[in-house]
């Protein structure tokens, strides 16, 4: 048995960036064999390499930003991102709302009439109780229409009407009218978002690892205790003892003073010793979608100015986004080849699809679009699953996440990260979110 005074249940970067500010103090158990949770990258044949999921990782502190880049050094450079989004009636850069002129000119002059009416009409904005009602109350029928209905109706796959709206918006932008019209006839130029301050890792070219894993192996060299292929199977609350399995090997951990858990949170729960049934039941409501990752690794010509990302509208398109890896870091594939990532997501309560049958569709589609022709050839095919992936916050998440931290706390657990806090948050968020807990439980020990 191994004890300690403060123990971090997960490496992805909250509990990393956690554990450097605790230094000795803090043991990290982590199930899987390399840090990072879903910021890791992964390398086929030889040289294509992919993020595990789209990651940009973008500043608003900049002691934060100088303190990773520190760590990382001049392997971070700035990035910032360039994304499109293909609808019926036209191409827009995002941000959609800034960027309209990119569409026919019917359609921009019917989403610049209809967000006049909703802009000069504000307090109905105020009124909004749902996701759907937020959307059009802020952007109008048209905007609403042509991207932001059809795209949240295929990212979540669940209705807009049931989706409480409070806990999504922060990076949501509403302009002012003379922002609205400048993008609509000075359209698709680089305007600053939430995420223009943003950067990604480009090693030299023969370089061992490459992608956003690199900030998750930085901010690992910097941990002081990580114990690697431990995965935990119980928790024992009254007695602060963490069971895992170590390589097949059972061990035990107790923490003195608090535990972080980064996992998710409904997995949190079902570990723990003691939770009441009722609160069980809370949690089997919790709504999420999942994500299955598709990488394909094609030879061939590299598209034209693609952007980073793709965002598609349209339902009969089986995907939300492609990302094209070698516009992050052209090292990210052999110079006759680029590598693709389609994002399909999936209802957590909808029977999984056949990944044969997923890719299939996938690669007819992507012919369909023209991104694969008969000067391109695919050399391998990959899925891996993010799950969960997005958090869908009915009326009911707020007060059942509430009520999982105010039982935790009473056991010295404190619940951290995107799926911790069961939230949609950044990378950035979540890093400042482990070095401020750090701080604080720290504080109050010495105090």
């Amino acid at each position: 048995m191994m004890q300690t005074d403060f123990l971090i249940l997960g490496a992805g970067v909250t509990g990393l960036a956690a554990a450097v500010e605790l230094e000795k103090q803090a043991i990290v158990l982590e199930k899987e064999s390399t840090p990072g949770g879903l910021v890791r990258s992964k390398c086929f044949n030889g040289n294509y390499w992919f993020d595990n999921v789209l990651h940009i990782l973008h500043f608003k502190d900049k002691v934060i930003q100088e303190r990773i880049t520190t760590m990382l050094g001049e392997v971070l450079q700035p990035c910032p991102p360039v994304a499109w989004i293909e609808c019926k009636e036209g191409v827009a850069l995002y941000p959609f709302q800034l960027n309209i002129g990119g569409l026919n000119v019917a359609a921009r002059n019917r989403c610049i009439a209809d967000y006049a009416r909703v802009y000069f009409h504000k307090h109905e904005n105020e009124k909004a109780t749902n996701y759907e009602a937020y959307l059009k109350a802020t952007f109008g029928d048209a905007m609403c229409e042509l991207f932001y209905f059809p795209y949240n109706e295929k990212l979540y796959k669940y209705p807009l009407h049931k989706i409480a709206a409070d806990e999504i918006l922060w990076n949501i932008h509403r302009p002012s009218f003379e922002e609205i019209l400048q993008g609509s006839f000075q359209p698709n130029m680089l305007r600053t978002t939430y995420n223009s301050n943003a950067f990604y890792p480009r090693p030299p070219q023969n370089a061992p690892l490459r992608g956003m894993e690199m900030l998750s192996q930085a901010l690992a060299n910097n941990v002081h205790n990580l114990q690697l292929n431990t995965a935990v199977t119980h928790i024992d609350l009254p007695t602060k003892t963490v069971h895992t399995t170590q390589n097949g090997i059972k061990k035990k951990y107790v923490f003195t003073e608090q535990c972080l858990s980064t996992l998710p949170l409904p997995q949190l729960m079902k570990l723990c010793s003691d939770v009441p049934q009722s609160l069980l039941n809370e949690i089997d409501k919790l709504e999420y979608t999942k994500v299955f990752s598709i990488a394909l690794c094609i030879k061939g010509e590299r598209p034209k100015n693609p952007g980073h990302w793709r965002y598609y509208t349209d339902p009969e398109l089986p995907f939300t986004r492609l990302i094209f890896m070698t516009e992050f870091d052209t090292h990210n594939a052999p110079e006759d080849g680029w590598g693709l990532l389609a994002e399909i997501t999936w209802n957590s309560r909808t029977p999984e699809q056949d990944k044969t049958a997923l890719i299939t569709e996938l690669i007819a589609a992507l012919h369909k679009i023209d991104l694969l022709n008969e000067h391109t050839a695919i050399i391998s095919t990959h899925v891996w699953t993010a799950d969960p992936a997005y958090v869908i916050f009915t009326p009911e998440t707020q007060k059942i996440v509430q009520h999982c931290f105010d039982f935790l706390e009473a056991y010295d657990i404190k619940s951290l990260g995107r799926y911790g806090n069961w939230e949609y948050s950044s990378m950035y968020q979540n890093i400042k979110a482990g070095f401020n807990w750090a701080q604080k439980v720290t504080s109050k020990v010495t105090a």
